[in-house]
């Protein structure tokens, strides 16, 4: 089925990119390097390019962090009376099912993997209510989640239930840009009196951008997330495509290969913290935005055995899209089940976004700066 242009629109609201939610302020650009080394060289075809490149990163990057405000308080939802809205679907039959079906299928797995739209309270209140199911059957294992990075490890590793509002502020959760910690902190407090381990899946910042910049990553560790493993070409094609238009088309394809590199890496890290998860009890859980926990590349291609997988996406309806089959998500080949739930807001992405780019614009010119200039490092 053909979508229409505003169904579109509207579905980019929930696409997960790699830059739906920020990693900290400081700039990503260094000294552009001769020559760059060979594990990400096919990224890069000529030193002005990966200057282009990086500079679009970091715009991107400036405008991710004006849009991933704290929130405060429960907003009121929109289109709570759609007629898909809290319904669960079985995307591999088409057919609706109730609570407890869902609750059986991710018994019997391995993996659990369940999407968000970040900014959706319901969807980690959807969120914890799954993980609470898991802690009643007495699952053991850990709560992996995308908002962490490696360097808050040892305060994960230290938090207790009785300071669990302490930790939102220990890793700097909401100065980092993710909505407000009030929203996830009852899937962690889940996760703690089921004696499951917190584990953070991202890696830390400089990592990430030291792929992006196309550096060569430590040999032992790239073993350890299984970096061989790459996307088949339609696979590269379908994610750049969703890159530019998750970004209105104003950034080319070119200009997002670095984010391809990034995204990957923060899959693989991601399935490398399930992977040990799995090994050390009896489920492994990952709390991740949609884009991650796709099944067909995403945490999931660097996982084992997908029948011991389960992926579940938590997807806002859209106005006048009451077929569950027309939305993008419902593809087998993508997810497993689909939990709709009423949206946040019907505010066109778009126009969103260039909004952000001409303030960016007017503030670097402000500043004395220039997106496509040699000064672009001096934004933080």
């Amino acid at each position: 089925m053909r979508l229409p242009s505003y169904h579109k629109k509207q579905h980019r609201q929930g696409r997960q990119s790699l830059w739906e939610a920020p990693s900290g302020r400081e700039s990503m650009i260094q000294q552009t390097k001769q020559s760059h080394r060979p594990l990400f060289r096919s990224h890069f075809r000529s030193r002005r390019l990966f200057q282009r490149a990086s500079t679009a990163c970091l715009v991107i990057l400036s405008l991710a962090l004006s849009t991933l405000t704290a929130t405060t308080g429960e907003p009121a939802m929109l289109l709570e009376d759609h007629p898909l809205a809290d319904t669960i679907w079985s995307v591999a039959t088409g057919k609706q099912i109730d609570k407890q079906a869902l609750f059986e299928a991710i018994e019997a797995k391995d993996y659990v993997m369940i999407g968000e739209k970040h900014d959706n309270p319901l969807h980690h209140q959807r969120q914890t209510m799954l993980v609470r199911h898991l802690r009643e059957t007495g699952a053991k294992g850990q709560l992996v989640a995308e908002m962490a990075e490696q360097r808050h490890q040892s305060a994960l590793d230290t938090t207790s239930p009785d300071h669990l509002d302490q930790l939102g502020d220990a890793i700097e959760w909401e100065k980092r840009g993710w909505p407000a910690w009030t929203l996830y902190q009852p899937i962690f407090a889940e996760a703690l009196k089921a004696g499951m381990a917190l584990k953070a899946g991202n890696p830390d910042r400089a990592t990430l951008m030291d792929a992006g910049k196309g550096e060569e990553l430590d040999t032992a560790l790239l073993k350890e997330l299984r970096w061989e493993r790459d996307y088949a070409q339609p696979q590269r094609d379908d994610l750049l495509d969703e890159l530019v238009d998750a970004h209105c088309g104003m950034m080319g394809r070119d200009a997002m290969q670095p984010l391809v590199t990034m995204q990957k890496l923060k899959d693989a890290f991601m399935a490398r913290a399930l992977r040990q998860g799995r090994e050390a009890g009896d489920v492994a859980i990952l709390i991740a935005g949609n884009g991650h926990t796709r099944k067909d590349r995403g945490v999931a291609m660097f996982l084992d055995d997908a029948d011991k997988v389960v992926s579940v996406a938590l997807i806002e309806v859209v106005r006048g899209e009451t077929d569950a089959s027309s939305y993008p998500s419902f593809d087998p080949a993508l997810y497993d089940h689909v939990w709709f739930t009423p949206r946040l807001d019907e505010i066109d992405p778009c126009e969103k976004f260039r909004a952000q780019l001409e303030a960016m614009k007017s503030k670097m010119k402000a500043n004395g700066t220039n997106a496509g200039g040699s000064k672009a490092d001096k934004i933080h």
